[in-house]
Formats: structure tokens, C-alpha cells, sequence
């Protein structure tokens, strides 16, 4: 992992990650592999380097430009020689060739987001940290967190729940909410979709609903992508359904999911992941009257009462 973390981009004027308008901070790193990701440049805590062929124009500037002969024609250049300087990057006319993480400060974020600072606090909105997994750089975002507190903002954080606690117990006392993202309940199925065993993610979230439960730590907001097939069943929106029951939690979210990862896997040289169909109104529609029978309240994203 870099010393430093890496920011992989900020998404300005968002209305789908916490109360009004906000801003998006993005994190690398993330500890699972999500078969449905349609982050995958988010995986590593590394800068990686991305080819959209479908731009490129053919004019070899990056081969011309590579100082370590890494690569003999346009497109990714050979991994055993690449040292990820990224002179291929600055030197495309056509933006074929693209960088994925840059090191940035606190202090250099908090420029890009101080512009919407007013607007942030006249919507009740506020900073959302994401990835990846924030948790994974808790130092990082624990001094921009509580920055931005200082400030008077509302912060947020996306968390898929695989993190140790004493970690990341500075960054829990800078935010004001938790967005924790539910996939599959049971350990067999989370280990063949997200590449994890990790029986954390459920005592994670049992611990932050108790502690907000007693006013000792950051609301709680469940989170859960609808993947078609996979976590869509009743099995298992049942099963999610009775632990938050069973921890004082009865309104979650459920985010449709949307094919979008698939041409960044081609970008990024990764093995096409599994085929995925985008959740449907149907889709949407069964899950949320499944949740109902036991007793949760879904909402889609944007229909929330926070």
C-alpha cells in the first residue's frame, strides 16, 4: 500500500449519498472484490494506469513518451516494465490513456470543496467519504473528517463494513452518519461474490447501530445494492432483514445495480468479471415488498428520510 493514500477523483453537486447536496470524496483501496463492482479502478490501493481504446487515435505520443521502452504500441504498455510514471498519460492528445489515483493532501481537497461550502450547509448537506473503502486510509480521512466538522459540515462515510474497529475509532467520532453497504448475508455466498470470509461486516454493523442507539456514535443508514440473481434473493433479503430487526433498524436502501463496470475492467486489463443484468422497477419492486413483510422499510436512492 502507499504511504500516501490516494484520492481517485471528487464528484461535486451529488443527491444520492446523504442528506442534500453534497460532495463525494473517493478513496482507493477496498479490501473485497465485489463481482458486480462497477468500481473496479477503486480495488487497488495503488495508482493504475487505464486504456479506453475506443478513443485512442493511433498517434503513438505514448510510446514516444514512455521512458522505460514499456510499451511498443498504443495501448497498456507490458506490466513488467511499466514503472507507472504516467508520461504515457500526459503525453495522449485524446485522452485514451488514463490515471487512476493521485496523491493528494487534506489541505488541497478541502480547496476543491470550500466553493460549495455555503451550499452544502443552506441544503443540510455535506461531505460523503467512499472508494473503495474509506476505512482503508483512516488516517487520511479522519483528519478530513473532523476538518470538516470543525467547519460546521455534515460528514458521511460509505463503508462496505470490513475494517478492524480500534482503527478507525478516530475516524468514527468525525461523522455524523454511516452509509453501510449490506451484500450477502451468509459467509459462503460473500466468499464466492466478494472474494471475502471476513465475519466482521455483520459485528461491524452490530456495534455502530448499538453505539448510535445509545448516542455514542455516528447514525447508522443501511445500504444495499440489488444485483439481480445474487443479492436479490429472498433468502437473503430475509436474513438482512431480522439483524437489523433485531438491531433497531427498520428503513434501509436498496441501490439498483447498473452494468457499468464491465468497460473499466477492459480499461483497467482485468479478466471480464461475470455477466450482470441492471436491477429492473420489477426488481426494485419484489425486493422492497419482500423487506416490507418483514418488517423494513426500502427506499431508493434520493426517496430517503434522513
Amino acid at each position: 500500500m502507499n504511504s500516501a493514500p490516494l484520492v481517485l477523483s471528487v464528484q461535486h453537486f451529488c443527491i444520492h449519498d446523504g442528506p442534500g447536496v453534497r460532495s463525494v470524496v473517493f478513496v482507493k483501496g477496498c479490501p473485497l472484490r465485489c463481482s458486480w463492482c462497477q468500481n473496479p479502478e477503486s480495488y487497488s490501493a495503488e495508482a493504475q494506469l487505464g486504456f479506453k481504446a475506443h478513443v485512442c487515435i493511433g498517434c503513438r505520443s505514448c510510446v514516444q513518451a514512455c521512458p522505460h521502452e514499456a510499451r511498443e504500441a498504443p495501448g497498456l504498455p507490458a506490466q513488467d516494465r511499466c514503472r507507472r510514471c504516467f508520461a504515457c498519460v500526459q503525453a495522449c492528445p485524446a485522452g485514451a490513456l488514463v490515471r487512476y489515483g493521485e496523491v493528494r493532501t487534506v489541505d488541497e481537497v478541502l480547496r476543491d470543496l470550500r466553493p460549495e461550502f455555503p451550499l452544502m450547509r443552506d441544503s443540510g448537506g455535506g461531505v460523503t467519504l467512499s472508494g473503495g473503502e474509506p476505512t482503508m486510509q483512516p488516517d487520511f480521512c479522519a483528519e478530513l473528517a473532523g476538518r470538516l466538522r470543525a467547519d460546521g459540515l455534515h460528514v458521511a462515510m460509505e463503508t462496505c463494513g470490513q475494517f478492524a474497529l480500534d482503527r478507525v475509532d478516530a475516524l468514527l467520532c468525525c461523522l455524523d452518519l454511516v452509509l453501510f453497504d449490506l451484500k450477502l448475508h451468509h459467509v459462503e455466498a460473500l466468499r464466492e461474490h466478494c472474494a471475502s470470509t471476513s465475519s466482521r461486516i455483520r459485528s461491524n454493523l452490530v456495534t455502530l447501530a448499538r453505539r448510535a442507539g445509545s448516542q455514542r456514535g455516528p447514525c447508522v443508514w443501511p445500504r444495499l445494492p440489488l444485483v439481480p440473481g445474487i443479492t436479490d434473493t429472498r433468502e437473503n433479503l430475509r436474513a438482512w432483514a431480522h439483524l437489523l430487526r433485531e438491531i433497531g433498524l427498520s428503513r434501509m436502501t436498496l441501490v439498483p445495480h447498473h452494468a457499468l463496470g464491465a468497460s473499466k475492467r477492459i480499461w483497467l486489463g482485468l479478466p471480464p468479471g461475470p455477466a450482470r443484468r441492471s436491477a429492473t422497477f420489477a426488481d426494485m419492486a419484489s425486493a422492497r415488498d419482500a423487506l416490507a413483510q418483514e418488517g423494513v422499510i426500502a427506499f431508493e436512492p434520493g426517496e430517503e428520510d434522513w
